[in-house]
């Protein structure tokens, strides 16, 4: 008997635009090798709103995306546009839990506008799918890339997001075929 592979399933949290999120889901699953399928929307946990800091804790969206699992091989990407945080950084772009396989990545700060400047929807995408794969790689045993070019590359800003390519590296390629 085969063994299953481990399912990708991306889960909008609160308003996001769901082409954008269908687009994701689309371009991630050949990536990884697997099928993906997208839930429903959910709502934000209102547990989660730190209204001091007006930031999602991280750690409380990865805990309510692991409730939606089917099984346990299934990994688990949310998607909100949401500012989130963890106790130890004023922000983060995104977050992933390698013990639940669950994953988040916030839009807010990738948006333009957050910076003062124009508004441009084709950017977002493209730092949406950057971070989205960093993330799951982490889900797939990978720690972050030294290589600044390489799409698992560490990034805590636009600039770096930015400057960072689409695909993996070579050593980050065959580290993921390793994982398969």
């Amino acid at each position: 008997m085969a063994l299953m592979k481990s399912k990708i399933v991306v889960v909008p949290l609160g308003e996001v635009d769901f082409m954008m999120v269908n687009r994701l889901a689309t371009n991630v699953g050949p990536i990884f090798g697997r099928s993906v399928d997208i839930l429903k929307g959910m709502k934000l946990p209102d547990e989660g709103l730190n209204v001091i800091r007006n930031q999602y804790y991280a750690s409380n969206l990865l805990a309510k995306l692991e409730r939606v699992k089917a099984n346990h091989k299934e990994i688990v990407l949310g998607v909100c546009e949401e500012d989130l945080y963890l106790p130890d950084e004023p922000y983060i772009i995104g977050h992933s839990d390698t013990v639940c396989a669950t994953a988040v990545v916030s839009l807010f700060r990738i948006r333009q506008e957050f910076y003062g400047l124009p508004e441009d929807e084709s950017k977002v995408y493209t730092r949406l799918f950057k971070q989205a794969v960093h993330q799951l790689a982490h889900l797939f045993d990978l720690t972050s890339c030294r290589n600044p070019r390489c799409v698992n590359y560490f990034s805590q800003n636009m600039i770096d997001i930015d400057n960072k390519g689409e695909r993996f590296c070579d050593i980050c390629k065959r580290g993921l075929a390793e994982k398969r």
